[in-house]
């Protein structure tokens, strides 16, 4: 969960700065890995094992806050690129002032000055308030509609 928190938090970050502007999520973009791949003699690119499983999980979270409605998924025609920005639920949470222990700040606010800094306790709190901001606007939603 500690790992989730924070590619998570780093991916929400990325996606706040570039707003409206879609995305292609990879541990370089997001901050938690230099890029070193390198062109093999037959033109494939070569990653690192750990760049791999840090990008495949990378890709997993994203897919997940999408499916969730926090992201919007945008699949390429060639299938091997997506990208990514934040959803209309996305921006209302960033947006949120409503949760305690955030001050006057809004989470958008608050995530500028940590995300970068962020430890796991901090990340953890941050997501979860985040998710809760969510699901708070989506039940205010339900309730309007029925």
């Amino acid at each position: 969960m500690d790992l989730f928190n924070e590619v998570s938090l780093r991916i929400i970050s990325n996606l706040y700065s570039s707003f409206p502007e879609p995305s292609h999520l990879n541990p370089a973009v997001i901050g938690m890995l230099e890029d070193t791949s390198y062109q093999n003699e037959l033109g494939s690119m070569v990653y690192s094992e750990e760049w791999t499983k840090l990008d495949l999980f990378i890709k997993n979270t994203a897919r997940w806050l999408s499916e969730e409605g926090y992201l919007s998924h945008r699949q390429s025609h060639s299938q091997f690129w997506s990208t990514y920005t934040l959803s209309s639920l996305g921006l209302k949470c960033l947006k949120n002032v409503e949760q305690p222990n955030i001050g006057e700040s809004t989470f958008g606010e608050k995530l500028k000055e940590e995300a970068t800094l962020a430890t796991k306790a901090t990340a953890s709190k941050f997501m979860d308030q985040f998710l809760a901001a969510g699901t708070a606007i989506l039940v205010k939603a339900v309730d309007l509609a029925g």
